[in-house]
């Protein structure tokens, strides 16, 4: 018989299970994302609640209508992938339904947790002197599309201390060879959103992902810049093998169509013509 736990969202309870024996429910239980995504449904119910009774308020007691539209009855463990010993990924299954027609909304969820992404743009002079701006670039297998060599800005995902521009500089290191202090990183999506979201979500439809968006803009020597073009990137040992390239930011936008690329470029050009960031 599959394994049964509780789930906890906010002053009730719903069935957490298992779909396999072979699942550790317990440590799924633990799983980050998913105790994140209980707080936030809770954050959403609480919110709706508060909502609804403000509209009912001049209304009789009989007649208020204090509900949420969506309610979380069950949620099903499908499957889970390890990165070693710790977990990576789960797939899992909202047993969910709208209160006021009693359908079922689509609940099937790939569960990652967050990310960051940083656009890189350097400054450079040529030897002719002619100034130009480029967006660094990572190209490497992405078999879910499937493309060896897919264009994407450097990027990772979040190990769980909630350090967002520590991550941010780490990437960076690691996947392009270039080391930038944190001051020099500036959150995008903080600026953009503040606390009302958390970042920028990709695939609402079926994933709890979202990204952070960093910007950072860099002087460098047009020698320097060169060697950046090709340079080989990524953890090997992990599976990664990443080749860093450079486009024009007037080009970027056609250069490569990531999400976190577009989506990055916009923030960046709002901001400016905002003004909260030069």
């Amino acid at each position: 018989m599959a394994a049964k736990l509780a789930l906890q969202i906010g002053s009730r309870s719903i069935p957490l299970v298992a779909a396999s024996d072979k699942i550790n429910l317990q440590l799924v239980s633990e799983f980050k994302p998913l105790q994140d995504w209980a707080k936030n449904l809770a954050k959403e119910e609480a919110a709706t609640h508060a909502t609804s009774n403000d509209r009912t308020e001049d209304l009789s007691s009989s007649d208020k209508k204090s509900t949420i539209p969506v309610r979380v009855n069950k949620v099903e463990i499908r499957n889970v992938d390890y990165f070693g010993s710790r977990i990576g990924f789960v797939n899992l299954a909202v047993d969910a339904e709208l209160v006021e027609t009693g359908k079922k909304p689509p609940g099937f969820v790939f569960m990652r947790g967050g990310a960051v992404a940083v656009l890189l743009i350097i400054k450079s002079k040529s030897p002719s002197g002619e100034v130009s701006e480029h967006v660094v670039l990572t190209k490497q297998p992405r078999l879910a599309i499937p493309c060896f060599e897919f264009p994407e800005i450097p990027a990772g995902m979040l190990d769980g201390s909630g350090d967002f521009v520590g991550k941010c500089a780490e990437e960076l290191q690691e996947e392009c060879g270039i080391t930038l202090e944190n001051d020099k990183l500036i959150d995008m999506t903080e600026l953009a959103y503040g606390s009302d979201w958390r970042g920028m979500y990709p695939s609402a439809g079926g994933c709890d992902e979202f990204i952070r968006l960093f910007v950072s803009r860099q002087d460098m020597e047009w020698n320097e810049l060169q060697a950046l073009q090709g340079r080989l990137g990524g953890l090997r040992d992990h599976g990664e093998s990443i080749t860093v390239s450079l486009v024009k930011l007037k080009d970027a936008y056609k250069a490569a169509p990531d999400a976190k690329l577009l989506s990055a470029l916009a923030l960046f050009h709002a901001l400016r013509a905002e003004g909260k960031i030069e």
